[in-house]
């Protein structure tokens, strides 16, 4: 079991809504994650599927984890900004982890899925606090993930092999295009919901987890 406290944070001058866990057993400062939704005008919230595996994995290794609604989903503030508006409640949604006192400033990890592959991943290219990015079926038929090319923190990217949004021509030119050190996965026979597969999608992040641990505090490669 982990601790569970429903939270509302500022971004600007708008309100989002989240939910912070922390692992049992936790009583120090430890690795953090943010878990960033799919797409809100398609149904995404951060009570996703995916993004309920991530985080109950991520919980099993002793991080603390926060989902957060984007802007105008659920009770989060404000309407949706077209992926623009939206890196700044990443960016609200790190400030806010980082505050915490039992989560590390120095151990973040931010991961997203589709929608929030993109925004999330996009967000911490910018912020040099994140030390490790996940994003699961990036939308790479949508929208440009050039701001990759030059990311030289550890990253991991996931995808199902018959991704309606992701194909696999597209996924693996842009695994082959971004830099050292990365890890990518293509689930076989996932699609883009990964309905019945999150636990392959946990498996993957684990074994990357185990390759780059968060134990280890900043990579040299982030600063």
């Amino acid at each position: 079991m982990a601790e569970r406290n429903e939270v509302f944070f500022r971004c600007g001058s708008i309100v989002l809504e989240g939910v912070i866990e922390i692992p049992d057993g936790v009583d120090r400062p430890s690795p953090g994650a943010v878990i960033c939704h799919p797409h809100p005008l398609y149904g995404g919230n951060m009570y996703n599927n995916v993004t309920g595996a991530l985080k109950k994995g991520l919980l099993a290794r002793g991080v603390v984890c926060l989902r957060f609604n984007f802007r105008g989903t659920g009770r989060s503030e404000g309407s949706h900004g077209e992926g623009v508006d939206e890196l700044e409640d990443v960016r609200a949604a790190v400030d806010f982890l980082s505050q915490q006192k039992l989560a590390d400033p120095e151990k973040i990890i931010v991961a997203g899925y589709s929608f929030g592959c993109w925004v999330g991943l996009r967000a911490a290219s910018t912020d040099r606090r994140p030390t490790r990015l996940i994003g699961i079926s990036p939308p790479v038929d949508h929208y440009d993930f050039s701001f990759l090319l030059g990311e030289l923190r550890p990253k991991l990217l996931m995808a199902g092999d018959r991704d309606f949004v992701c194909s696999k021509t597209k996924f693996l030119r842009l695994v082959e295009e971004i830099p050292e050190p990365k890890q990518s996965s293509l689930i076989p026979g996932g699609d883009h919901f990964h309905v019945g597969r999150e636990h392959l999608l946990v498996t993957e992040m684990n074994g990357f987890l185990e390759k780059y641990p968060l134990h280890d505090g900043r990579n040299p490669s982030s600063v």
